[in-house]
């Protein structure tokens, strides 16, 4: 990969990313970027972590504790769902039941559950419900392509 760097004197800075494919580490890029979102730091016992929104599966509530998931760890997290909600909004994520945060970048399949819910797969083959309170808002997230 080129990088190319040019310094204007007048006019808006701006960051022109030219791919061929899109990819997870262009991603990161383009999220590095565009976020005024200070990174997430996940805790394994005693070992802090910097977690990459694209690595993150989803976050989950447990017992007053928050919990971000990747394919293969969770990390215990200092944030509340509320403030990850906040944060997050422009990155793909989105609230899908009153104890999850998913991330939409990462949702395989989708299917209508009795009630107004859905059933969705991530690309890790986990299932996560979205509930009938968040259903309506996350169709109409998929149509607008938020």
């Amino acid at each position: 990969m080129r990088v190319h760097t040019e310094k204007v004197e007048t006019g808006e800075e701006e960051v022109v990313i030219r791919y061929r494919e899109m990819t997870p580490q262009i991603e990161d890029i383009i999220e590095y970027v565009s976020s005024q979102v200070p990174p997430i730091i996940g805790a394994i016992e005693k070992e802090k972590y910097i977690l990459g929104y694209n690595e993150i599966y989803y976050f989950e509530s447990v017992e007053s504790r928050v919990f971000a998931y990747t394919r293969k760890e969770s990390y215990e997290i200092k944030h509340t769902l509320n403030e990850l909600e906040n944060m997050l909004q422009e990155h793909k994520f989105f609230r899908c039941n009153k104890s999850i945060i998913v991330n939409i970048k990462k949702i395989q399949s989708l299917k209508s559950n009795v009630g107004n819910r859905i059933d969705v797969t991530l690309d890790n083959q986990e299932h996560l419900i979205i509930s009938r309170r968040y259903a309506k808002e996350f169709r109409r997230c998929l149509h607008e392509g938020d």
